[in-house]
């Protein structure tokens, strides 16, 4: 097993090396690093690596930053001092997410979990099989009480106001989601049935009432989610690419 270890704290580092050397002998740490950036040059390098071992807070930031500027194929097993990330972090390729301090039991655990994913699918291919589908069939939601899903037929548009991005069910009910921003979303979706008009509205095709032209070559779009109804510009940069989605040419 070829692992890797990003972590900014040596002690904690040191202490992984152990516990890993010590559970699979023959491992070897290929990478290791407490920095975004760092990390983000040796990942983009596609290395021969077959687990990640990774910290949530970085020297540089939070690790969450780095699969916004790559695309990560490896399976993670996450160890953090915070349990609060533990949604998020699972929304990734992820096997585990173990609290420090990291106890050898559940690091044992986290690696037999990995193993015995590795055995059912291509041994270079192991984040897929964390993934059933390539699109999302659902969203993670928040409410008063607790979390729930929303099926992503269900869904009619996606809003971010405010550093939120908002959920609006076909009924016109709308739901606060675990995301940051709508790219994270569209990296999931199914680009023949969302779009995104602009900075702040990725539409699903049912929910579009109209279209219409505007002036300086925009477009004017409406829509509608139960009795909810929205309208957005589609920038005259993007219209040809929104009209060739709309039409599924």
């Amino acid at each position: 097993m070829k692992y890797a270890i990003i972590e900014n704290e040596s002690y904690s580092l040191d202490n992984l090396k152990l516990l890993v050397s010590s559970l699979r002998p023959e491992s070897t740490l290929v990478f290791s690093a407490g920095s975004i950036k760092d990390t983000v040059e040796y990942f983009q390098s596609s290395p021969e690596c077959d687990l990640v071992f990774m910290d949530i807070e970085l020297s540089d930031g939070n690790c969450f930053e780095i699969f916004d500027q790559i695309e990560m194929p490896y399976p993670i097993i996450f160890t953090t001092a915070y349990d609060d990330f533990a949604i998020r972090a699972f929304k990734l390729n992820s096997i585990d997410y173990l609290l420090k301090p990291l106890d050898k039991v559940e690091v044992k655990a986290a690696i037999e979990k990995f193993e015995r994913i590795k055995e059912i699918t291509d041994y270079k291919r192991v984040a897929e099989a964390l993934n059933q589908s390539r699109y999302r069939s659902r969203i993670l939601v928040n409410n008063p009480d607790g979390f729930y899903y929303v099926p992503i037929e269900k869904v009619a548009f996606f809003v971010s106001e405010d550093k939120y991005v908002y959920v609006y069910k076909t009924d016109g009910s709308r739901s606060l989601t675990d995301y940051t921003s709508l790219t994270t979303i569209m990296e999931r979706l199914d680009r023949r049935m969302f779009f995104q008009l602009s900075r702040s509205i990725v539409a699903g095709i049912d929910s579009i009432a109209a279209v219409n032209k505007y002036f300086t070559g925009r477009i004017k779009v409406k829509l509608k989610a139960g009795d909810t109804e929205i309208s957005t510009m589609v920038s005259a940069a993007k219209k040809r690419e929104f009209l060739l989605w709309l039409g599924d040419n």
